[in-house]
Order: C-alpha cells, then structure tokens, then sequence
C-alpha cells in the first residue's frame, strides 16, 4: 500500500503554482511590453529637387521667388486660394478718404532670432523697403505711426484703394531689423516664417528647419533639403531614382508627361494666376494693320493645341486672365476662335494675296514675314512657337523662330526689338490685377506699352483713383474689353500649378499664387 504525505504534497502543489503564477506575469509583461512598443517613427524630412538656387538672403530683391514665403512673412498674405488674409496683421481698416490704413499687429509673435515682432519692426522694414525695392509700391506713403507695439497706422499722400494687397507680394516680406545692416544689407534669411534657414551651399543646396514658434502652428515637416538642379530631367531622374522626393512642373513638360505614368509618384495640380501671353508689335508692320493681328488670332487652333503639346501644365484660355481672378474678369472676354477662312478673308481684306504661287502672300512687293521671339529655356514656348510657325504657314505667313534669354527677352520687349514675342504674363503681383495694366503692359507711363490709347488711359487712371468696389469691377471689364477688341495680344495658356512627388506625401497642395507653390508644405506630412 502506497502511503502519501500530504503535508509534502500540499508544499509542492504551493511551489508548482507560484511558479505557473511568475511564468504567467513575466509573459503578460513580455507581452504589454511587445504591445507597448512605440511604432518607429517616420522621419518628417523631405528632398525637394529644386530649379533655382536660393540666390541670396533678401527677400526684397534677388532671393528665390519659390521659397520666400517658406522663411518670411508679410503685413497681409495671399492665401493657397488666393484671397487676402491676415499674415503678421491680424486685422486692418481703410478710412473713407482711402488715405489711412490701420493695422492691427499680431501679438507674441518673434523672428527667427528672437526678436520681437510688432509695430516699430514694421516701421523698420516698410522704411527700409520705401528706399529699397518697395520704392513703388510705396511711393504714396507719407508718414507711418506706431501708437503702441500692436498697431501700425500708415497715412498716404493719395488714396490707394489697392494698398493691402500691395503689401502682399513676398519682395514685401519682413526681415528682422537685426538682420539689416546700416547699408540696407539683409545679412541672413531671419523672418517669421513657418521654417527656418538653416544651411546655403551656393548652386549646391539650401536646408530649412522647422519653427517650433511659427504663429499658426509649427509645421509637422521637420527639415526641407532643397537640392538645387536646373534641369528637369536631372530632377525627375532624382525622382524616380528615390533620391529626392518632390519637384514642381515648373518648365518640365517633357519630365512631367513621362513621370505622370509612374506608379510610384502622384501629381497634384491647381490653376495658377499667370498666363502665357504673345504680344504684337504694334509700331511696326506687318502688325500695325488690326485685320492681321485678328488673322494670326484665328489661324491658331489653342483649344486643340495646348492639351496636345502642354498637357497638365496648362489649359486652353478662356479669358483675359487666369480664373483665379474671379470678379475681376469681363464676363463676355471676346477671345478670337478659331476660324482658318476668316483669317484668310482677313489677310484678302487687308491686301494681302500669293502673287509668285509660293504659298506666302504679298502686299505691294513686301513678303508677309514675322519673327516670334520666345524663351531658350522654356520648353513649352519652344514647342508652341514650332507649332505657330506650322500654322500660320497655311495662311500664307512665314515665320523665323527667335529663341533668347530671359534678360534679352525682357530687353526686346521694352525696346520694341520684335515682331511677335511669346512671354509670361509678368506684372500680376496679387489679387487685384491693376498694376498688370497700369506699370505692365496698357498704359502711355506702363514699362511695355504694348497697346495704349486715350481711352485706355482714361479708364486705367480712373481705376487707380476708384475707391468704390463696385466701380472698380466695371472699370476692370471695360479695360479688358478695350484692350481685345485692338487684338495686342493672344492669350495662350491659363499655367497650371503642378507638384509631382512619392505617393507617401500627404496633404501637399499648390497654391494658385505660382511665387508660393512649396507653401503647402506647411500643411503635408510624410505617411
């Protein structure tokens, strides 16, 4: 008989449980402590393959057009949507004569450098630009008040009912006073911006680092590497090899077609505020004549042409101006369609007509000639020039191609040095297209003078010196209208804003102001 001692068996059962019991909790915590774990977070950093080089510390003058708003802020800001809204002044007012403006300033807001923000910073900078690059801008200003840190009170010589939105442009951007010396030198990139630079390697790369103390919220992107790569095609190479992360379109149509059918990538785009325009000469023949400008605007098929060659950085115009001017276009812009027997009665009614059989007319013994002149580095006009020579060709019109540099560019159409010329709508700054005609293009003082009349001239000053909203919206329209009935130009494209980045990028947006597009990175995220 086997005799059983309890007392033994009672210590083992006791040691058997404890010992199932510190198995059972070690597991538990092995397990909470595998469950606790943090997911390894994703760095916030991103390479952005960029055309320029940041140039120089200035916002005011020479420095990126593309990354200004990154590092600065200005009094009032042109938002993603392109409306006016409150940057380092939170609120302002125009008094009825439109000769005061009063600013109230955003308060516990610092530089980069820990400067204060607030109304004698502001005197600072608008004295500075008033010398400097916002000699224009600010001409009317005749004396700047500052009753307490948080208000700026600015009184002019005349009223300007456009003066906020003047402030918006980035070359009025704020710097802080320490970082401008007794020359007028800014000394380094200090604003308020969203991010900070940190690091320049001239023609190499630019670093910007997250504000922790940016007033609208510190962005959830840490550090921006701007690699600097002028050709396109090196960038998407970049890109699609994972050695940078994002580009814009800009004058990267090739690129842009072919990186659109890569899987790993998305585009996002947004209609921007600029168009391309040809201007004609007006001073010279074979342009003097209205009923040729009005051929070559029929001859040329754009609703056709610009999906096919431009594709996604561009959309076949619909008027004066880019949508993103809203109220401000002619809601019956008469642009010139297409109509190839028109054209052709035109250029009859005009005089014009084959006399030796070979195919280009002729008027009193002179050969129906032009020369268009566009941007060498502009792959999208060299395009649409090759395609207006092949087009205007069927109406008995030859045409030699002109490719320039930017500079020489400019310098033929201040100089009347054309015939036709293909540019950028230069001189729409901000929401309200005034300055486009008044220093741009349609006024007798404007720096181009393309068309100008009595008329026009009458109608732009009366829109200068209009404080009434509503007045100023028919002024526009009627120097719209005013200007396309005489045919100066043709109106291209409407550009598309266009990012193409790595399918983790989220919440990255354009902006429709084309000098602010890398703005979305204040709202995107690395996923």
């Amino acid at each position: 008989m086997q005799i059983v001692n309890y007392k033994k068996s009672k210590y083992l059962s006791l040691f058997i449980a404890a010992v199932l019991l510190v198995t059972l909790l070690l597991s538990g915590c092995q397990k909470a402590a595998i469950n606790d774990s943090p997911t390894k977070a994703i760095k916030q950093e991103l390479v952005i393959g960029e055309q320029f080089d940041l140039v120089s510390y200035d916002p005011s003058k020479n420095m990126s057009d593309f990354v200004r708003a990154l590092v600065f802020n200005s009094l009032v800001e042109i938002d993603m949507d392109f409306k006016k809204s409150p940057g380092l002044a939170e609120t302002w007012t125009m008094s009825p004569d439109g000769k005061t403006w009063t600013f109230q300033l955003r308060k516990n807001v610092v530089f980069h450098d820990g400067t204060p923000w607030n109304s004698e910073a502001a005197k600072t900078n608008l004295k500075w630009l008033a010398n400097g690059s916002g000699k224009n801008t600010l001409a009317a200003v005749e004396s700047i008040e500052t009753p307490d840190p948080s208000t700026l009170i600015i009184k002019l010589k005349k009223p300007v009912f456009t003066f906020d939105s003047d402030l918006t442009p980035p070359f009025m951007s704020m710097v802080s006073p320490k970082a401008i010396d007794e020359k007028g030198t800014v000394t380094a990139a200090i604003g308020t911006g969203p991010f900070k630079l940190v690091s320049w390697q001239k023609d190499n790369n630019f670093v910007m680092e997250r504000n922790e103390q940016y007033f609208a919220g510190a962005p959830k992107l840490t550090k921006l590497t701007f690699k600097v790569m002028p050709d396109a095609e090196s960038r998407a190479m970049a890109l699609e090899a994972g050695q940078i992360d994002l580009m814009s379109g800009r004058e990267a149509l090739t690129a842009v077609q072919r990186l659109k059918t890569n899987p790993a990538l998305k585009i996002v785009k947004k209609m921007g505020q600029t168009s391309e325009l040809m201007f004609f000469n007006l001073y010279k023949a074979p342009f003097d004549d209205l009923k040729v400008r009005q051929a070559v605007a029929n001859a040329i098929n754009l609703n056709e042409m610009i999906p096919k060659l431009i594709g996604d950085l561009a959309e076949p115009p619909v008027n004066f101006f880019s949508t993103a001017f809203g109220k401000f276009l002619n809601p019956n812009p008469q642009m010139p369609k297409y109509d190839l027997q028109a054209s052709k009665a035109l250029l009859a009614e005009a005089g014009w007509k084959d006399s030796d059989g070979d195919g280009i007319l002729e008027k009193s013994g002179t050969k129906l000639k032009a020369t268009l002149s566009y941007g060498s580095n502009n792959t999208e006009d060299k395009l649409l020039c090759t395609a207006f020579q092949g087009a205007l060709k069927g109406i008995g019109m030859e045409v030699d191609l002109r490719p320039m540099d930017t500079a020489a560019l400019k310098q033929a159409l201040e100089k009347k040095d054309y015939q036709l010329i293909m540019v950028g709508q230069w001189s729409v700054p901000h929401d309200d297209p005034s300055m486009h005609y008044i220093s741009g293009y349609w006024h007798s003082k404007s720096t181009y003078t393309i068309f100008t009349s009595p008329e026009l001239d009458s109608r732009i000053d009366k829109l200068a010196a209009s404080l009434d909203a509503q007045e100023r919206i028919k002024l526009h329209q009627e120097i719209q209208a005013e200007i396309m009935k005489n045919t100066p130009e043709m109106v291209i494209f409407h550009r598309n804003n266009v990012l193409v980045m790595k399918k983790n990028i989220e919440n990255l947006n354009p902006s429709v102001g084309t000098w602010q597009i890398f703005r979305g990175l204040t709202q995107a995220e690395i996923k």
